[in-house]
């Protein structure tokens, strides 16, 4: 399952004519390119993975789609498709995120599971962000927590890193790496995944997204 900080997209509504002018309605989209596809430290393929999504939002509430090959011998299918739905905003220097994730999977098709997240931000600095982020899927009555930063090194290179633990005999799971803005729409991603379950794997990833509205 991806992780659902890094999603966003339609609700059913958002598209009907005359309920949002063009500067309201967003629509973006974007792929990754991504030497092998982790999980909270776990890995989801043995190989590279092409993880396409499309996200529209209109004042703050979104519906995201994403999409990754997945290894049928690691998570039984061989495709994951992720719906999102929720809100995300900004006062002052806090940022919120919360909204609920639905995890799809297919050959063969599986309707896995979903989690509410909510998640925090605060600028520390222009440079600085500080983040924390809960998830809860009331099926399998776990609880994902993490906290993550991210520091602007310049305009063109930044670091991250994110430190996890999963409730309910859940693996700890962390995660450090940097990135290289190559534009405004593409990015190099190197980052070193672990947990205390399974060894830890470094992870490439090519990230595009562009503005289709």
């Amino acid at each position: 399952m991806r992780k659902f900080l890094a999603a966003s997209v339609l609700a059913s509504g958002l598209a009907a004519p005359g309920l949002a002018s063009a500067q309201d309605l967003t629509i973006t989209g974007g792929f990754s390119l991504v030497s092998r596809y982790v999980s909270s430290g776990v890995e989801q393929t043995t190989g590279a993975a092409f993880q396409p999504w499309l996200e529209a939002e209109y004042r703050g509430l979104y519906l995201n789609l994403w999409a990754s090959n997945t290894d049928d011998l690691i998570t039984g299918s061989d495709i994951e498709v992720d719906v999102t739905i929720g809100y995300r905003g900004e006062v002052g220097k806090f940022s919120y995120d919360l909204g609920y994730v639905r995890y799809y999977y297919r050959n063969p098709s599986v309707d896995c599971c979903g989690e509410a997240f909510v998640s925090f931000g605060y600028a520390v600095t222009d440079s600085l962000a500080l983040g924390l982020a809960f998830a809860h899927d009331p099926v399998a009555d776990y609880v994902d927590s993490s906290f993550n930063f991210e520091y602007a090194i310049n305009d063109k290179f930044g670091v991250a890193g994110e430190y996890g633990s999963i409730s309910n005999g859940g693996q700890k799971y962390w995660n450090i790496g940097a990135t290289y803005a190559i534009n405004d729409n593409v990015g190099i991603t190197g980052a070193w995944h672990d947990n205390d379950i399974n060894d830890g794997t470094f992870v490439l990833s090519l990230d595009t997204s562009f503005n289709i509205r």
